[in-house]
């Protein structure tokens, strides 16, 4: 059960944030994928380490110990931001903007690393691109609703922020 609701809800959540990218941090960008659908998997490399969900992770501290010259007690409970590594200026050039062009993109942290490396991932890799890829070959445009407010339509989640809402005008074919 653990699974599959982390299976469902993280790639639900990475789909909405995908396309919030496309209406609001870039909108050139539905377009280009459109003219160019081979470009689907740099698109999902680019939005997992750009707008992905797990954003945090909660850890108990076991024993005494120090990191990084502070001191932790058994019994804290330390929040890691996995968030920003992913926007860490010395791993990725330009950070804050969006380009599905990076080169070293798929050098996120989004899926963990290591023996903690996301069970998941390439399900969620597939599940997007799959998602993406489909859209992009039946939907001519997308476009955002005027009357769309983000801070009404966040809600905070186990891992972090998500978007409870997001309307979009689609245009399924060019006239």
């Amino acid at each position: 059960m653990l699974l599959l609701g982390a299976g469902i809800e993280t790639t639900s959540h990475m789909v909405s944030n995908t396309f919030y990218s496309f209406l609001y941090d870039d909108p050139s960008l539905y377009g280009q994928l459109r003219q160019n659908p081979e470009w689907v998997p740099l698109a999902v490399e680019e939005m997992l380490r750009y707008r992905f969900h797990n954003a945090k992770r909660h850890r108990t501290v076991k024993q005494d110990n120090q990191l990084l010259g502070v001191d932790l007690k058994k019994g804290d409970v330390v929040i890691s931001w996995m968030s920003a590594a992913n926007m860490d200026e010395q791993m990725f050039e330009e950070p804050f903007e969006l380009n599905i062009h990076r080169r070293n993109n798929k050098r996120h942290l989004t899926f963990g690393n290591g023996p903690h490396f996301c069970l998941g991932a390439p399900l969620a890799r597939m599940e997007l691109s799959i998602a993406l890829t489909a859209f992009v070959e039946k939907i001519a445009r997308i476009e955002p609703v005027d009357s769309f407010d983000l801070e009404n339509n966040l809600a905070t989640s186990a891992p972090g922020q998500s978007l409870t809402h997001l309307p979009v005008k689609i245009v399924a074919s060019e006239k």
